[in-house]
């Protein structure tokens, strides 16, 4: 598939963009292996992508109503990941200043779920 037809992040129809940055997906669930990507946050979703080394687009978008958990992951005080356990999967990013990632997505999750 064209770069040109790939998905890539684009907001929806009253969809807020609560926070977006940098990060890695570790591909295998563990630390050493990841790909470097951007994360955006909204109101609804999170989402993921980034480009593999063949130009291939690797991406997911996991709904905010799916998630279950968000913690922290690894070595306490040396960590710099998240996981994310959704219905779709688990997903394991890395970031630095993790801690923000993972308060701003409890926040957005609970917020989803109040709404409804």
């Amino acid at each position: 598939m064209s770069k040109g037809k790939q998905a890539r992040f684009h907001l929806k129809s009253g969809e807020t963009l609560k926070k977006s940055g940098m990060m890695d997906y570790c591909i295998t669930g563990g630390y050493a292996h990841f790909v470097a990507g951007d994360a955006y946050l909204t109101d609804r979703r999170f989402f993921f992508s980034a480009e593999l080394a063949g130009g291939e687009l690797l991406s997911f978008d996991v709904p905010l109503g799916h998630v279950y958990a968000v913690e922290t992951a690894g070595v306490p005080f040396l960590t710099r990941s998240m996981r994310l356990c959704a219905d779709e999967g688990v997903y394991r990013l890395n970031a630095f200043f993790v801690g923000r990632w993972v308060r701003a997505v409890r926040r957005a999750v609970s917020e989803a779920r109040k709404d409804g």
